[in-house]
């Protein structure tokens, strides 16, 4: 156990670890795992459980060992593998492609499981398979506002890896809700059947569909929970269902969230209250990064400023010769766009050659 190794043992077996670190199928890991892997290394045995008072990434006897992380690093950054890979939120395309192809909906257990799992992780935005095996039908609570308009509240705040509990925990403050929209995809009578037709005997949320049912059924759900896997991969099998534009993750969901709020001006300590995020630095990680439709936007942009609409387009900031009749003679005018420079700019016509032709130079001289 490392936790029982002096330093300088400690130091060696780092050393040689850090060398040897590979995925399972043999693949290096990703820049990223590198250095999460060291810090949660070293933040285990600074614990209170393990308690040891030296840093495996300050202290200079580690100075070998995190000399092997550097290298590394940089071989990582050689074989080009070293972009950070973001969880890219959802347009809203690719979430009205869900709908449409009857992904979402509340005709089958399948769709009805699936809608109200995406919204639970979007309204709520929720992380973690973990938590969301933990969701019972007790977990929410209906309520109606002034205006007799019905929403959603989580019945109690629960232990996340924002807020774990202990006395070095900030409150959490996160009280995310969500509203009827009386529409057709309302997502409050989306859960409300989702409860309805859950199998009495099981308290999980998320319940394995049955594979025979019928519309009329009571029970829609087997008498067992949703298997944690299945919960943790339940976007991908959706973009594959779905056929979305790109496969996503769980926690693509949880960045569609704070993404969409972003950009529609949402204060950052209001979006904080929805996500539970501790502090306003993790939150603008996801409100910086660009959209796919942004990053298109700049594309279009930069390809509007660069293309020529013809061959007599403006060039270097002339305007192209315009050819007139004069006296029955061809008389070319050459109309410089930098009239306004402090000197005159002369033309340079390349190897063109003119016969029979009268030019006119206009220009203004500075004063």
């Amino acid at each position: 156990m490392v936790e029982s190794l002096g330093k300088e043992v400690l130091a060696e077996r780092l050393t040689k670890f850090y060398q040897e670190l590979k995925q399972d199928d043999g693949k290096e890991y990703s820049r990223s795992a590198h250095i999460s892997i060291r810090a949660g290394i070293n933040r285990h045995l600074t614990s209170e459980t393990v308690g040891k008072t030296f840093s495996i990434i300050n202290d200079p006897i580690f100075k070998t060992a995190n000399r092997s992380v550097n290298a590394m690093l940089k071989k990582i950054k050689e074989g080009g593998t070293s972009k950070v890979k973001h969880h890219s939120s959802i347009p809203p395309e690719d979430i009205q492609k869900c709908y449409v192809s009857g992904i979402f909906g509340d005709d089958s257990p399948i769709s009805l499981l699936r809608v109200n799992w995406f919204n639970i992780s979007l309204y709520f935005c929720r992380r973690g398979r973990a938590n969301q095996r933990k969701l019972t039908k007790n977990s929410f609570i209906f309520k109606t506002d002034a205006n007799n308009v019905e929403y959603v509240e989580m019945a109690e705040q629960e232990k996340t890896k924002n807020h774990p509990g202990g006395l070095g925990d900030k409150a959490d403050e996160a009280d995310p809700k969500m509203f009827s929209t009386r529409e057709t995809h309302c997502r409050v009578q989306y859960l409300k059947k989702l409860i309805r037709v859950l199998n009495p005997g099981e308290e999980a949320l998320f319940q394995r569909p049955k594979r025979r049912f019928c519309a009329s059924d009571d029970i829609w759900f087997d008498r067992a929970p949703l298997g944690v896997n299945t919960l943790g991969n339940m976007m991908k099998e959706i973009s594959v269902a779905a056929k979305l534009s790109q496969i996503y993750t769980n926690h693509c969901v949880r960045a569609t969230s704070v993404t969409l709020l972003d950009r529609a001006g949402i204060p950052v300590h209001r979006i904080m209250q929805v996500s539970g995020h501790r502090n306003e630095g993790s939150v603008k990680v996801y409100c910086e990064r660009q959209t796919l439709q942004q990053q298109k936007q700049c594309s279009e942009i930069l390809a509007k400023q660069t293309e020529t609409a013809s061959t007599d387009t403006v060039v270097s900031g002339r305007k192209p010769l315009q050819q007139t009749q004069n006296n029955n003679k061809n008389e070319i005018r050459y109309q410089n766009s930098f009239s306004n420079t402090t000197s005159p700019k002369f033309v340079d016509f390349g190897e063109a050659s003119f016969e029979n032709c009268n030019f006119t130079f206009n220009y203004n001289v500075a004063k």
